[in-house]
């Protein structure tokens, strides 16, 4: 079976993981803000993604099977010797599990780091809510997921508890957009 990455578990959770230190470090270098009391401050959220993203790169260098991956990882042709002597070949990749459209992943992450940053900069003009409904509906709907209206239902609803969570239970301001509240 072909990989939808040239690199084994064990380099991207190495990779992943010196991005969750670099992120922890600037996190951690956030101010509190002593004047307003909030039950969370604002770096709060940053700090506990960094951890959590810490923690899945060291569980996915952990993962069995990535040693294994390891062989078919140092070089594009060894990967596809090891998917043809299984009787695999890119057509059966195109009809299996491969997600996204694009034959290339690298092209395939660069679209998906692109649509980040521009729900990102989208999030102040729309709003959280319109942004983050937007944004998840689409994705999916690039992965291929074709009940568009329980996929909007979904999203829109899981967006909704998401924004009056943060807003309401945390007391943490997301930006509101057209809406008045």
């Amino acid at each position: 079976m072909d990989t939808p990455f040239r690199f084994s578990n064990r380099v991207m959770a190495v990779a992943l993981g010196l991005i969750a230190i670099g992120y922890l470090v600037l996190a951690f270098q956030m101010p509190d803000f002593t004047a307003v009391q909030v039950p969370v401050q604002p770096s709060t959220l940053p700090r506990w993604l960094g951890v959590a993203l810490l923690i899945l790169s060291i569980l996915l260098f952990l993962q069995k099977g990535g040693a294994g991956k390891d062989a078919t990882a140092s070089g594009s042709g060894a990967a596809s010797n090891v998917a043809d002597s299984e009787g695999t070949s890119d057509e059966g990749a195109e009809t299996g599990t491969r997600l996204g459209r694009l034959s290339d992943p690298r092209l395939e992450l660069a679209l998906f780091a692109a649509s980040a940053a521009v729900y990102i900069a989208l999030i102040t003009p729309l709003g959280f809510l319109l942004s983050t409904t937007l944004y998840t509906v689409l994705t999916t709907w690039y992965l291929g997921y074709r009940r568009h209206l329980v996929n909007l239902a979904v999203s829109a609803g899981v967006t909704a508890v998401l924004y009056f969570g943060m807003t309401e239970g945390l007391n943490v301001v997301l930006p509101s957009g057209p809406f008045p509240f």
